[in-house]
């Protein structure tokens, strides 16, 4: 379950008390693995069919043993998990002696975990399996673990058996951890794994069905975690050159579930198959909703993606799939000295389809073929080098040459946590950032002798805090340079709240994450896949109490977190002022149960009843953001009714994926509805959402927003069409643009030669607004159900803004990103990016294009931005800010 990030986007919003960052980023895993080959103790034949070569017949295949053991001896019956870079997830049984064996394996890194009955499951480092290589490998289960149970049926409450089941646990920064537990699910649905304390991400497979996940809270007593499947589709066909019209072989086919279609189980959204010798494909449970198919090799790729509408269980055979020569970009990774860098990874971040990725061979060089057109950023990263800032490209129709991607030498930090245990150490750069390229590193759990490493880090100061499994905290400032010495990072138990979660009737609610949040300073809020993972947290047992250990000195919100997502609080909000060792008691909190309820009748275009139409109900990122906020804003409010001054900046952190590890909205899956085209959707916490239904293998789709229970609905499912339409400069049409289409049906794309078309479009009200570097455009358009509709949109000269940033001892600011965006009434502003922001120079000059009007300047620095506000910007025309001061301490205006 491993994350590569792929999209950014920035909101900036002015509240009370200081500014709040809003950063949303889509990931991808491109390593995803799709179904399950599972063998037996002495390397069974596979029992479920592949779709991807990571348990081949090759000339030379690679092959493991895995000997499975706790303290007391080799552990029999224990489920070792082999997850290739790309390819099938790979699941064994040890023997009586602990030992499970896989051969026939694709060369290539494996992600390999074990786990068993009354033990925490474990994780080996990524493994690389060289052809013919016989790989020998232990894994060490330590005894404990919480039960985690439930029962996987169908859509008819029938038992599914043999679907997989596999759970990680998040760690603080939200992320998955390595080790997974796996099993399968017996003759009557029902499976029982052990994994440790804390939040998990459960996923349940079958070759048959859609696969579904959900998050999970598994606290002392454990947890129950039950699956209802649906069907699942089946699309298959073939994969020929678009020339001669000869098979590909080995070309990967990826479908993508398109930004229309609302049905999503948890799960991937992206699922992918890898074309046979004949060029053919089949990708299997795959969920109801509307695909966009596209394929790809190392040269050539499809032109436009093949949309496809699949119903419940429905199977599509026969589609060919065209790829032909696509652009190219070429060119060298050099480091800070100017010296060509071998052997690291080149990855492009683009516009909605599928990314670049190569590495550079011995003399630095890259190739990145098939690449689709749009704006791209350009980086290169690896253990060694961190990239100096991303080499933005436009491409169009031709290929670029020549483009250099600099990275610089990372240094390392070495370390322990003091007393030695297991922690999770992250790292955040400090003082003035460089915008979004100043990465924090990726987080690092220490083993029982607490020591980490961490790289590639940038000089200067970062802060390094340590989360342990204790409820041990630490922090510590470091001077980050060549030659620095070991970091001691002292932890210690620090102060603890403890206290009952009741309901409306004052009843204790088990099975609930509370949150204890700062409420000073820099706030950071991280939310993954729609699930909060930030602050202090702990889970109520049976009784409804808890103890969050290890919380920082100062003052705190309290909050709880249904499946991850703030519940609906009863009261005023509830702060509580800890000092460095305080241990408060009866800090009780009172939350309404997720006990909601839409139900409605769906109807088709003729006003009639629709049966078998699915609904889902999906709550939108922003409105959770939007929910955060109201909430610091009613605790601040408190806070000044109780007589107390508070400073602070908010900065949210929000992240979505398509790796499996649940979408917003996956707790809920969709309801069928019944002859009378009625539906309910139960047990829902009391957000606003919004709910879509859809029908006729997607070729009828209605939805509504901010829908909030316990409504009643009437959702009307119209057919979906198409829009299309030219967009010209002063120059004629545009070479390339790119579309953001805001409406029932949200997407951003880019475009050559002047003329768009989009396929599967809902009907309804849409903005239109087209970036290009001939000008900028916003445009509205109404689409009838049924019709085509059209646009013809024609661009104003882009506004420029040029300047020079300087920090406050007056040197430039180099490397640091700048937006300028519109001007809000209401102080709040949205910013959109496809890549990386624009950057300043080496001497701390930038320009930048934009839209004419009222605008802001933000400067992405860290604590938080630096703002000007008051640009009046003319179309055509640059208006020179001149030197501009960059102080983030200082709160935005």
């Amino acid at each position: 379950m491993k994350n590569r990030g792929v999209l950014v986007l920035v909101v900036v919003a002015a509240v009370a008390g200081g500014a709040c960052w809003f950063i949303k980023s889509r990931e991808t895993d491109r390593t995803r693995a799709t179904s399950t080959v599972t063998q037996g103790p002495g390397s069974a034949a596979p029992a479920w069919p592949t779709n991807t070569p990571s348990m081949v017949a090759t000339k030379d295949p690679a092959r493991a043993t895995v000997t499975v053991t706790s303290e007391k001896g080799p552990i029999a019956g224990a489920t070792v998990r082999l997850a290739p870079g790309d390819g099938e997830v790979i699941t064994l049984q040890t023997d009586a002696q602990g030992i499970g064996r896989a051969d026939k394996l694709e060369p290539g890194s494996y992600a390999i975990s074990g786990s068993a009955p009354g033990f925490e499951p474990a994780a080996l480092d990524a493994q690389e399996l060289a052809a013919g290589q016989e790989a020998t490998l232990a894994l060490v289960l330590v005894a404990g673990g919480r039960p985690l149970t439930g029962t996987v049926t169908d859509a008819s409450g029938g038992p599914v058996a043999g679907a997989r089941i596999d759970a990680a646990r998040r760690n603080a920064s939200g992320r998955t951890e390595s080790a997974v537990a796996s099993t399968l699910t017996g003759t009557d649905g029902t499976y029982q794994l052990s994994v440790a304390e804390g939040h998990h991400v459960v996923v349940a497979a079958s070759p048959d069905y859609a696969p579904q996940a959900k998050n999970v809270d598994v606290g002392a007593s454990g947890a129950i975690a039950d699956f209802a499947l649906v069907p699942g589709g089946v699309i298959e066909g073939v994969v020929r050159d678009a020339r001669s019209r000869e098979p590909v072989a080995g070309a990967i086919v990826r479908a993508r579930l398109d930004g229309g279609s609302g049905i999503r189980f948890g799960g991937e959204t992206v699922r992918r198959a890898t074309a046979s010798a004949d060029g053919r494909f089949r990708l299997t449970g795959m969920r109801p909703g509307s695909y966009e198919i596209e394929a790809e090799d190392e040269t050539r790729t499809t032109r436009e993606p093949t949309v496809i509408g699949l119903g419940v269980g429905e199977q599509v055979t026969d589609l060919a799939l065209l790829v032909g020569t696509g652009a190219t970009v070429s060119g060298t990774v050099i480091d800070d000295a100017g010296a060509p860098v071998p052997n690291i990874e080149v990855i492009s971040f683009g516009p909605g389809r599928s990314d670049g990725r190569n590495k550079t061979d011995a003399k630095g060089a890259f190739v990145l073929s098939g690449m689709p057109p749009g704006s791209h950023t350009l980086m290169a990263r690896s253990d060694i080098y961190a990239p100096v800032l991303g080499r933005a490209v436009e491409l169009g129709d031709k290929d670029l040459t020549g483009v250099v991607v600099r990275v610089r030498r990372g240094l390392e930090i070495i370390g322990h946590v003091e007393p030695r245990q297991p922690c999770e150490i992250e790292h955040d750069p400090e003082g003035l950032g460089t915008g979004p390229i100043n990465f924090p590193l990726e987080a690092k759990t220490t083993g029982l002798d607490g020591a980490f490493k961490l790289s590639p880090a940038e000089a200067g100061q970062a802060r390094l805090s340590a989360v342990c499994t204790s409820g041990d905290r630490g922090e510590v400032v470091v001077d980050v340079k060549a030659g620095m010495p070991e970091v001691v990072l002292v932890v210690k138990p620090g102060a603890s709240i403890a206290g009952k979660v009741v309901d409306g009737t004052g009843k204790p609610v088990s099975g609930m994450t509370v949150m204890a949040s700062p409420e000073e300073g820099t706030i950071r809020t991280t939310i993954v896949n729609g699930m909060v993972t930030s602050g202090v947290q702990g889970v109520t047992s049976p009784d409804g109490t808890y103890r969050l250990v290890g919380v920082p000195a100062g003052a705190h919100r309290m909050t709880v977190l249904d499946r991850g997502r703030p519940a609906r609080m009863r009261g005023k909000p509830v702060v509580v002022r800890l000092g460095p060792t305080d241990k408060k008691t009866g800090v009780d909190v009172a939350i309404d149960l997720p006990n909601g309820v839409i139900e409605g009748v769906v109807t088709g275009p003729d006003g009639q009843p629709l049966a078998d139409a699915w609904v889902s109900v999906h709550q939108d990122v922003e409105e959770l953001f939007r929910r955060m906020v109201e909430d610091g804003e009613a605790a601040e409010e408190k806070a000044k009714q109780d007589g107390e001054k508070k400073s602070s900046s908010r900065m949210t952190s929000i992240t979505t994926s398509d790796d499996g590890e649940g979408s917003v909205g996956a707790e809920f899956p969709p309801v069928l509805t019944d002859a009378q085209g009625r539906f309910a959707v139960r047990t829902l916490p009391h957000a606003k959402y919004e709910v879509i239904a859809e029908a006729q293998q997607g070729a009828l789709r209605g939805r509504r927003l901010g829908v909030e229970p316990d409504a009643k609905l009437a959702i009307q499912a119209l057919g979906i069409t198409s829009l299309s339409g030219t967009v010209t400069g002063a120059k004629g049409p545009v070479a390339l643009f790119t579309l953001e289409v805001d409406g029932p049906t949200k997407t951003t794309r880019s475009f050559t030669g002047g003329t768009f078309k989009l396929g599967r479009v809902d009907p309804g009200t849409y903005t239109l607004r087209v970036r290009s570097s001939d000008g900028n455009a916003e445009a509205k358009v109404t689409v009838v159900a049924g019709q085509p509709a059209k646009s013809d949109i024609t661009l104003m000269a882009n506004a420029v803004v040029i300047g020079t940033l300087v920090d406050v001892q007056g040197k430039p600011l180099a490397n640091t990103g700048v937006i300028v965006v519109p001007a809000s009434p209401d102080g709040r502003t949205r910013i959109s990016l496809e890549g990386m922001p624009p950057m300043s120079n080496a001497d701390g000059t930038f320009r930048v294009e934009t839209k004419a009007g009222p605008s802001v300047l933000v400067v992405l620095t860290q604590p938080s931005p630096v703002i000007k506000k008051d640009l009046a910007l003319e179309a055509g025309k640059t208006a020179d800010i001149g030197t501009f001061t960059v102080d983030p301490s200082k709160p935005p205006p």
